[in-house]
């Protein structure tokens, strides 16, 4: 683990205000128009409940539905991900479980460190998708393509070991705020909770984060 001056201190407030300033400078809710949320687990968890709220505000209309993934990264020479958890996109009772026909899903982050698992994350719903819209054309039923986007509420600007999709990082990849390579600590990491507020206060009287615009990478 990085020593202490190397970490960065995020509390609930600052992590609410993050995300409801990014939604508000990207004009997320007009640009993107989500319908569904994927929160990634368990660090999407949290983001995504603040967002749906927000977006919720927004649009003044009702909550829009959230699905949950599990993945797990394996720090080998490989770097190896599992699905722990999934989202069943399967036929029943001649109705998809989760229908990603003309759906704009926004997977949510804490934070793009590798973008491994985003990437992972990224491509194998991608699959999901094919798979729903190849059966959709076999069965003479009307095909709206779906729109992928991710949200994180940190990207780390650091040397990436995989890739998103040109468009999707062109035109729906939303970041709350751009750091280095420094330990991000959030708030549901805290054992005190009032001393991680402190922490998260004094850093960030010291230090200025850059916010990037929906288009930055």
């Amino acid at each position: 683990m990085p020593d202490e001056v190397n970490k960065i201190y995020i509390s609930y407030n600052q992590l609410h205000d993050i995300i409801r300033q990014t939604v508000q400078r990207t004009n997320l809710v007009k640009t993107f128009s989500p319908t569904l949320l994927i929160a990634i687990s368990a660090g999407g968890f949290l983001p995504t409940r603040i967002l749906r709220n927000i977006i919720k505000c927004e649009i003044g209309g009702k909550s829009l539905p959230i699905q949950t993934i599990g993945l797990c990264l394996y720090e080998s020479e490989k770097h190896e991900i599992y699905k722990t958890q999934w989202i069943s996109t399967d036929l029943k009772n001649d109705s998809w479980a989760v229908s990603f026909n003309g759906q704009h899903i926004l997977i949510i982050d804490e934070v793009d460190e590798t973008r491994t698992t985003l990437s992972y994350a990224v491509s194998e719903l991608e699959k999901d998708i094919e798979k729903q819209r190849n059966i959709c054309k076999e069965n003479n039923e009307q095909w709206i393509e779906p729109k992928l986007g991710v949200f994180v509420v940190h990207n780390k600007t650091i040397t990436k070991r995989a890739n998103l999709p040109e468009d999707l990082m062109k035109n729906s990849y939303f970041v709350g705020e751009n750091v280095g390579g420094e330990w991000i600590v959030y708030p549901w990491d805290a054992l005190d909770v009032d001393e991680h507020t402190r922490l998260a206060e004094n850093y960030n009287k010291t230090n200025k984060l850059t916010c990037p615009s929906v288009n930055d990478d």
